[in-house]
């Protein structure tokens, strides 16, 4: 059980708004206030009963908070974490849900000095947002990374790892540039062909006025659906986690250039091995995903 008695959420996006519903499903002792920037989502947050109190001021919404968990996109992290500064009591801890970490880890130290920060990623969540999108269920069995530093307390590090367990996380720990890496692979990457693979077939649209994506099979749907995420918050994750990101997205580049050749030049026995290789590769990942959730 989550040592908190009082949590903050600030941000009722997907994330945000998901972990308020999975707090008070699981965690139903906690005291829980809530913030958004935007007078339309708190309303609504008001509505649907996320928190046991829904402020547009984001001091009162922290002000006795044992734990600050924050739900906003990566390049706001500043600006919030100065805003919410004077009102935090000295012990709390804060923790933040990006999915870049190293740079957040900074701008979070360097904004809130005194405190206890946490870093985590949650690896959930869908091409919806807003406080209607969220779901109690969204961490269920699905890994969050926590990226602590050297001089994060171990206490506040099981704490924070306590209360992902309790709302269905599978907490790893790793450093912040480790989970840049894997995510500008695993996450980052897929978005940036996702969002290119639409833009390419609206410009054939366009040119050929032709309904092309109405007569989309399932592997374009499959490959572009988090293509409708916000694109305000992933252009923030694509430019932030640069560093890691541009080796990634120039190593994809040159292997693309490798199929096309093969494709140019018949090269059968290139393309079998390519095909080969990822279609063992994800079938062994289907079976690791039916093992976790089973």
């Amino acid at each position: 059980m989550t040592v908190f008695n009082h949590i903050a959420i600030i941000g009722l996006g997907l994330i945000g708004s998901s972990a308020a519903r999975a707090t008070r499903q699981y965690c139903p002792n906690v005291t829980l206030t809530l913030y958004d920037n935007s007078t339309a989502v708190c309303e609504r947050a008001r509505l649907l009963n996320l928190g046991d109190k829904v402020t547009e001021d984001i001091q009162e919404a922290v002000h006795n908070a044992d734990m600050v968990l924050l739900c906003v996109p990566v390049r706001a992290m500043g600006v919030v974490a100065g805003a919410i500064a004077p009102a935090l009591k000295p012990d709390v801890i804060i923790c933040d849900t990006g999915s870049v970490k190293a740079s957040v880890a900074e701008i979070l130290q360097k904004a809130l000095p005194n405190h206890i920060i946490v870093p985590s990623h949650p690896l959930a969540g869908t091409e919806n947002n807003g406080p209607d999108a969220g779901f109690a269920q969204l961490f269920q069995n699905h890994p969050v990374i926590l990226t602590p530093d050297t001089h994060t307390p171990a206490q506040a590090i099981a704490h924070i790892a306590e209360y992902w367990e309790e709302i269905g996380g599978r907490v790893n720990l790793m450093t912040a540039q480790h989970h840049d890496h894997v995510l500008a692979v695993t996450s980052h990457l897929p978005h940036v062909i996702a969002y290119q693979l639409v833009a390419l077939a609206s410009e054939y649209e366009m040119q050929s006025r032709t309904p092309i994506m109405r007569y989309s099979a399932g592997s374009f749907r499959d490959a572009t659906r988090v293509a409708a995420s916000e694109p305000r918050i992933w252009r923030d994750i694509m430019l932030e986690n640069a560093p890691a990101l541009l080796p990634v997205l120039d190593h994809f580049i040159d292997d693309l250039q490798k199929m096309r050749h093969a494709i140019a030049h018949e090269d059968s026995n290139y393309l079998l091995n390519i095909l080969g290789k990822s279609q063992k590769a994800r079938i062994a990942l289907n079976k690791d995903i039916e093992a976790m959730i089973s």
